[in-house]
């Protein structure tokens, strides 16, 4: 029986799909490829970021281009993070959880002070028992994360569903024994995330109604 629901926080709660594949797509262009779609970016959206550059480049991506791309995300991210929209079905999503009788948390690979800054800016800092996000951005593995994550809440896996967008956040979830619902609102495509045999939805109501199955 689920009894805790676990969120991602870019690109499932937070709706900052839009300003990231935006981001890239610019990189692409400065690297010499234009024309970059957001669906060739769900198509080819991976980690760690170098794959990602390679996977559209057709090539690896110069030492220069690699430090471009992660020094200027932040410069283009942090001026407009404060303004950056919930996921619409946010606030309803939580509040089925809540009613359901389930605890749950967000963990983000995002930089844990930012992380806590943005989720109390965004009023929901008290729905969650923990909010966890990187505290060393050098790892990069999502399971190493959500084990402490786990270990620190007291839960069993079996008793958990992580609600996320990538395939990151279904390889954690399974590779520690939690089950996953995948959502198409960020950077990767509904195909994609369909491929990994989890559920997967439009939607944050409809996660949270598979979540509860």
């Amino acid at each position: 029986m689920i009894k805790h629901i676990v969120w991602d926080w870019n690109g499932t709660l937070l709706d900052d799909f839009e300003i990231t594949a935006q981001f890239g797509i610019d990189c692409f262009a400065k690297a010499g490829l234009s024309g970059v779609t957001f669906d060739d970016v769900r198509e080819h959206h991976t980690r760690p970021f170098a794959d990602y550059l390679k996977s559209l480049l057709g090539r690896d991506a110069t030492e220069s281009e690699l430090a471009s791309f992660y020094s200027d995300f932040s410069k283009v991210y942090e001026p407009a993070m404060y303004d950056l929209p919930l996921a619409p079905d946010a606030f309803h999503a939580l509040e089925t959880i809540s009613g359901a009788g389930k605890s749950q948390s967000i963990l983000s690979m995002a930089p844990h002070e930012e992380l806590v800054s943005l989720v109390r800016h965004n009023g929901i800092y008290e729905r969650f028992t923990r909010v966890d996000g990187a505290r060393d951005l050098k790892k990069h593995f999502k399971i190493d994360a959500l084990k402490v994550h786990f270990d620190e809440l007291g839960v069993e896996p079996a008793n958990v569903c992580v609600i996320g967008d990538s395939i990151d956040d279904f390889d954690a979830a399974n590779g520690l024994g939690a089950s996953a619902v995948l959502v198409s609102t960020g950077m990767y495509s509904h195909n994609r995330l369909v491929a990994t045999g989890a559920p997967v939805a439009t939607s944050l109501t409809g996660a949270v109604a598979e979540a509860l199955k």
